[in-house]
């Protein structure tokens, strides 16, 4: 079974992993932003199966990303 999937989401790739820990699997992110440089997570949480663990840590980088971009967006909204 293949421990990774990916997803494209707003002009990043998200990496979801699944990696094996005794019994369970651990779900980690790798973000390749949009300029190349990538980032990784720690150990998200830890589930029962692969394919949790993967699709959990691809919607944390959505959810992720999400927030940063509307956090980027008010940033640059002017003061009234």
């Amino acid at each position: 079974m293949e421990q990774t999937i990916e997803a494209t989401f707003k002009g990043y790739l998200l990496t979801g992993l699944a990696v094996p820990d005794g019994s369970m699997f651990a779900a980690m992110l790798i973000v390749r932003l949009p300029n190349g440089d990538q980032l990784a997570s720690g150990v998200l949480k830890r589930f029962a199966n692969a394919c949790d663990a993967k699709q959990f840590a691809v919607e944390y980088g959505f959810n992720q990303i999400e927030q940063f971009e509307t956090m980027r967006s008010a940033q640059r909204e002017p003061v009234r």
